[in-house]
């Protein structure tokens, strides 16, 4: 991919537990005071199984396609409960999650990763082409 080729951008709308985003300075703040397991042991234990398991599995399919995609790709993963993933919400009409939206145009909505993996592709295979 040559330098002034964009990547696509693929914005996740996902609930994400907010233990997963602790900053580095309450990281090191919980590890001095000995505490910084406790914390995350208490606070993942207060979410319900189901939404760690598909926060895993989102995971790894983001995982996955970045592999796939390299530098040809761009992922932000956005929480619908933020001012931002609301108004994204509301602009592309999502009441479901995990929703993707690729460069603030085409949405696919649900777990099903065929349509997402073409729809990326042929967005991916446009860009290169341009």
């Amino acid at each position: 991919m040559s330098s002034d080729l964009q990547p696509v951008l693929l914005e996740v709308l996902a609930h994400m537990p907010t233990d997963l985003f602790h900053c580095m300075h309450c990281e090191q703040l919980f590890d001095a005071a000995g505490i910084g397991r406790a914390v995350h042991q208490q606070i993942q234990a207060d979410y319900p199984q189901e939404m760690l398991e598909e926060v895993g599995r989102l995971a790894g399919w983001l995982q996955d396609l970045s592999a796939r995609h390299g530098e040809q790709l761009h992922i932000r993963i956005i929480d619908p409960q933020s001012l931002e993933g609301f108004v994204k919400s509301l602009r592309h009409w999502v009441g479901k999650y995990p929703a993707f939206i690729i460069d603030g145009q085409e949405k696919h909505v649900g777990w099903e990763p065929t349509p997402l993996n073409s729809m990326l592709e042929e967005r991916i295979a446009q860009r290169t082409a341009e």
